[in-house]
């Protein structure tokens, strides 16, 4: 797999994979030109994001609540430090993703959930279900809700080509 300089992260947002009725993976699904990334969720990181940014909102002499809320906000904090990167730094982060490119893609299925509303974000926006059928089988996603459809649609699009299918 090429994973030049030239391959940065376009979109990087949650997912969750459910592999079987009863389990469920959470991921970390990002977007280069030419690659759609599947990396594990990062909790440890998550955590480690939590208490920085708490313990900054504390430095700053935010209330209780409002430490609280500004350390809730780190699984969107670390998925904001994605975008921009290479996938080079994304496969050295998380060396257990999963790569897809145009060859392995036999087909993707996008059904957009209802528009994202504005205000903070949340994980109640409905989500997106992104289903991708590749040479080693199946993967089912439900894409964080928050995602802008069309800018989801443009970049899946620009990798899959004719072969994205779109739900309403």
């Amino acid at each position: 797999m090429d994973t030049s300089e030239g391959e940065v992260v376009l979109l990087a947002c949650q997912a969750i994979e459910r592999p079987s009725s009863f389990k469920n993976l959470e991921l970390t699904l990002m977007i280069t030109p030419s690659f759609i990334v599947l990396a594990p969720f990062d909790r440890a990181k998550v955590e480690r994001l939590r208490r920085e940014r708490a313990a900054d909102a504390k430095a700053q002499g935010a209330s209780r609540f409002q430490q609280l809320w500004y350390g809730a906000q780190a699984p969107f904090a670390m998925i904001d430090e994605y975008m921009g990167m290479t996938l080079a730094q994304v496969l050295a982060e998380l060396p257990s993703s999963r790569t897809f490119a145009r060859s392995s893609i036999q087909r993707a299925t996008l059904t957009e959930g209802t528009q994202p509303h504005m205000g903070p974000r949340t994980a109640v926006a409905p989500a997106h279900r992104l289903v991708l059928r590749t040479d080693a089988g199946e993967v089912s996603l439900q894409v964080d809700g928050h995602v802008q459809p069309r800018e989801l649609r443009r970049l899946l699009e620009a990798i899959v080509g004719d072969m994205l299918e779109l739900n309403p």
